[in-house]
């Protein structure tokens, strides 16, 4: 009688184990799905997810840093995304015609000014996010 009632215990125990076993390999081949979802969006993700992401959270810097590298590309900017890279580009000028105009050389500053014009033009929808850079470039003062 005590031999049966040990094996039931350790057949329950056993089968408990098999549960918790199949729940771990099941919570695993999840995490292993999502982990190759994330890597796959990472080392194949749009170039402009960057720039597009930097745009909606005010980053210009970021966008500035994106454009560059992506200015390096041999692929060409998709037409889809091309008020994101002049808002961009625009953002690049305007932070370099400060500098310009801060260090007191008029001829690069006005070189400046010139593709910030250009750049502002072809924004289009994205207009506001041109003034924004100009509302976040009044604030900062590179000399005192």
């Amino acid at each position: 009688m005590c031999g049966m009632k040990a094996e039931r215990k350790s057949s329950r125990a056993v089968t408990l184990l098999n549960i918790l076993a199949v729940l771990m390999a099941f919570v695993m081949l999840i995490s292993l799905g999502r982990m190759v979802n994330e890597l796959r969006r990472v080392f194949n993700r749009d170039p402009y997810s960057g720039i597009e992401y930097a745009l909606q959270e005010g980053d210009y810097a970021g966008m500035i840093r994106d454009y560059y590298y992506r200015s390096y590309d041999v692929a060409p900017f998709a037409s889809l995304h091309e008020e994101e890279y002049r808002v961009a580009q625009y953002a690049d000028a305007a932070f370099q015609q400060q500098f310009f105009q801060a260090v007191g050389d008029r001829e690069m500053a006005g070189r400046y000014a010139a593709r910030m014009e250009s750049a502002r033009e072809a924004c289009g929808s994205l207009t506001a996010a041109a003034e924004d850079v100009d509302r976040l470039l009044e604030n900062i003062r590179l000399y005192p």
